[in-house]
């Protein structure tokens, strides 16, 4: 057999690098053959190439030879040559055999008589890994006696084996028997192995742990006639030892039965070995996949098979893909690629490494059928169509398609996906596609219903109610009935809102409740409420203005300044704090409920509120409701943004019963006649610049003295209501100046205006009075004094009428 020189250089060089493997082409340079005996032999005998052990001894001659396989002119090729002799001096035969670890052996003679003969091998090389097998090739010589086998034994092993006063040396004696010198063995063959039959020697002991993990004993029986053959030969692992950790290896070529008796030995018969190689399998022994429904596929499976097909799509929660792998040290890793619908198992021998031996792995793929992309999340101005369990793909809504404001999620990274909107049949179409299956089509037919907007919020005194058992509002309020989101299929689990006797007439109650995961808040709401997550407080769940449905939000026409609404609240039981955040000082909430109202923009409004939503608010009040056992009313007033002047704009109102999600369970909130305010008085009034004295709002008639003939037109006022208007008229013949302030829903709402009215009386006025005319006249003080000099500046009598000396 040749050997291509580069390889040689290669395979030498790998070694060096390649700790999983032994020294087993015998190519690179022998060296001299010391025996080893207990009396410590330094004489020569033969030689054995290099990291193995030749079983010379020295008295009985040499078992091993290196014997040549290459052809003349070709690169060397060596192999190990062993072979049995006889002694004629000890007459006995002697067995050839080669090994990693240390042969010895012993006898006693006395003359030419022998006793006491033993022999074998112990210890090995310093070794970590998990061979599956070893492989080498071989010619059999066995013309000397055809029923003498010769063996291959190789072990796995970790922790250490001591016997001791074990005989290691030939001992002569000529008219005595000799006396051979023992010594403490370690590792020996027939311990380690646990083979105690005829064993030489004292007591054996071993470290804790101590396990031989795996072996191997094979016989070759034949003659292979001078053709080379090549055998690969399994280890055995020990039932649970395949994970344990190994720590040495011995490999043991023999010309006879290494472990038979001295009698079964033929001199003559031979071994030559060459290529000795340990293998690491990198292949699975077994795989069995199952479709997407769980049930098993049959592949016809083959470990050198690696391409396989299944006719079924991949379901993450129910194909599994079973396999086991063929080599003991091999690692496996695995994984679906949703790209390709390709399951792909890799296997790596335990000798892989990607730059000297990168052919060490395999690759198992199992191509299933793609499935077709979905989208996990599609949304439409805020309100989520797909929700946990459903699958449908075509939706209806009753408001408004707002185009800019779809937002999805796809099941595969690598799907694209189209939007496509036709105004005349108001559908939106939103495709997924990916290479290599076919693609999903949604639609949303939007019906474009809008309400009118209004300036009070309809049934806000909780009046009307449905007729059947679920006595639901019957307009212009939601709860978790109607929600959306990706958690909206659970939403009959909350609790939802009773009708009650309110403070008049019919009221409405929330109530929180403990539903085991989590506490959850009461909720009532002009929009819809979004439950994006079984946990309260995540920011997925929130009320918003949902105007995708007619039902779900409300357009708003007013500018109110506030608004009253009667409640009564009983507290329940606060959530209790973890450990952690009493460590953080955090304190409970207090436990109280509330009402809000937003003024927003033509947007998906939050509450709780976004901070990236800032821009879209107009305005927001709200009121928070301590404890109370009796109907109060309370009053919230609305702050407005300076520039919130919007032509399209909502009111998103929501009570609850804890401003703290999921913070309380078994709270009660009631709440009645809930109502806005539009103010329609004036803040001030003023004549040239001066508040009218005795000013007050609710005061409307008003006279006044001025000596100024354009007084009418020098009355000026502030108005109180934000969105309130004023018109001003002046009537000159009559003096009177008529101010009125319209509330800003006086178009639906006649009776929201104030009247007031300024009657303006003239005074004369005079620059100054002489003293002769002072003399002349009859000047009085307003208090009735007469003056007899020149009056000071001031307002007097003169001659019976009121005038003013400046």
């Amino acid at each position: 057999m040749k050997k291509n020189y580069a390889l040689v250089l290669l395979s030498v060089a790998a070694l060096t690098a390649n700790a999983q493997q032994i020294n087993g082409d015998f190519d690179s340079e022998w060296e001299k053959c010391v025996p080893w005996d207990s009396k410590g032999n330094t004489v020569e005998k033969g030689v054995q190439p290099q990291g193995w052990h030749m079983a010379n001894v020295v008295m009985a001659g040499e078992v091993g030879e290196k014997v040549t396989r290459s052809a003349e002119g070709e690169p060397a090729n060596y192999a190990v040559k062993i072979k049995n002799i006889y002694n004629s001096l000890a007459k006995q035969n002697i067995p050839g055999y080669f090994t990693l670890g240390t042969p010895w052996a012993t006898a006693e003679t006395k003359g030419t008589a022998v006793q006491n003969s033993d022999g074998g091998v112990f210890g090995g090389k310093q070794f970590s890994f998990h061979p599956d097998a070893i492989s080498f090739d071989y010619q059999r010589d066995n013309a000397k006696g055809a029923d003498e086998q010769a063996t291959v034994v190789a072990y796995l092993w970790n922790g250490t084996w001591t016997q001791k006063d074990v005989p290691g040396n030939t001992a002569v004696g000529l008219t005595s028997w000799g006396k051979a010198t023992c010594v403490d063995m370690v590792n020996r063959d027939r311990n380690v192995l646990g083979i105690n039959e005829t064993l030489t020697g004292g007591e054996v002991t071993k470290t804790d742990g101590a396990t031989l993990v795996a072996s191997l004993e094979h016989p070759i029986t034949e003659s292979t006639n001078g053709e080379w053959k090549t055998d690969t030969i399994p280890f055995i692992y020990i039932k649970g030892c395949e994970e344990a950790g190994v720590e040495n290896i011995n490999v043991i070529f023999s010309a006879t039965n290494y472990f038979g008796a001295p009698g079964d030995i033929k001199p003559g018969n031979s071994l030559t070995v060459d290529n000795v190689k340990l293998v690491y399998y990198h292949a699975l022994s077994s795989l069995k996949p199952t479709d997407n429904y769980g049930f098993d596929v049959d592949l016809d499976f083959h470990p050198e098979t690696y391409n396989y097909t299944v006719n079924s799509t991949f379901d993450e929660d129910w194909t599994t893909v079973g396999y086991t792998k063929k080599g003991v040290g091999a690692t496996v890793d695995a994984a679906y690629d949703s790209t390709t619908g390709q399951y792909v198992i890799t296997v790596k021998g335990e000798d892989y490494d990607e730059e000297t031996n990168p052919e060490a792995k395999s690759v198992y793929t199992i191509q299933y059928q793609k499935a077709a992309p979905t989208l996990t999340s599609l949304s439409v101005a805020g309100h989520e169509f797909i929700t946990v369990g459903n699958t449908s793909t075509a939706f209806t809504a009753t408001g408004k398609c707002y185009v800019d404001e779809v937002s999805y999620v796809a099941s595969s990274e690598n799907a694209t996906v189209e939007k496509t909107y036709d105004e005349a049949e108001k559908k939106l179409t939103v495709t997924v596609s990916e290479t290599g299956c076919s693609s999903t089509v949604y639609t949303i037919t939007f019906e474009g219903k809008s309400k009118d907007a209004a300036y009070q919020i309809p049934n806000a005194n909780f009046e009307n109610w449905t007729d059947d058992e679920s006595a639901k509002l019957a307009e212009g309020w939601n709860s978790f009935d109607t929600a959306a989101g990706l958690f909206a299929s659970f939403a009959s689990m909350s609790p939802m809102p009773q009708q009650i006797d309110g403070y008049s007439g019919n009221g409405v109650r929330l109530v929180s409740k403990d539903l085991w995961i989590a506490y959850a808040n009461g909720n009532l709401t002009t929009g819809h409420i979004n439950m994006g997550n079984t946990n309260p407080a995540d920011a997925s769940n929130y009320n918003f203005t949902d105007r995708t449905d007619v039902n779900g939000n409300m357009p708003f026409a007013g500018r109110p300044d506030a608004f009253e609404v009667y409640a009564r609240f009983t507290p329940g039981t606060a959530k209790a704090l973890t450990d952690a955040e009493k460590e953080e000082g955090k304190e409970e909430p207090a436990l109280q409920g509330r009402v809000q109202l937003i003024i927003h923009k033509d947007a998906a409004y939050h509450d709780p509120e976004l901070a990236e939503m800032a821009a879209d608010k107009v305005a927001s009040a709200s009121v928070l409701i301590p404890a109370t056992a009796e109907w109060t009313k309370f009053t919230g007033e609305f702050n407005y943004a300076a520039d919130a002047t919007p032509e399209v704009q909502y009111l998103l109102a929501s009570a609850t019963t804890n401003p703290v999600p999921g913070a309380s369970k078994d709270d009660q909130l009631d709440l009645d006649e809930l109502h806005l305010i539009y103010y329609s008085t004036l803040e001030d009034l003023q004549i040239d610049g001066k508040t009218i004295e005795g000013f007050d709002p609710a005061k409307t008639e008003y006279t006044v003295e001025s000596e100024l003939t354009d007084a009418l037109d020098k009355i000026t006022f502030e108005k109180k209501g934000v969105g309130a208007r004023v018109e001003k008229d002046v009537d000159q013949t009559n003096n009177v100046c008529t101010i009125t302030v319209y509330g800003n829903d006086y178009d639906v709402n006649a009776a929201n205006k104030t009247v007031y009215t300024v009657k303006v009386k003239r005074v004369a006025s005079i620059n100054s009075i002489s003293a002769d005319d002072a003399a002349n006249r009859k000047v009085y003080t307003l208090g009735g004094v007469r003056i007899s000099g020149k009056p000071a500046a001031g307002v007097y009598i003169v001659d019976g009428k009121k005038m003013t000396v400046k």
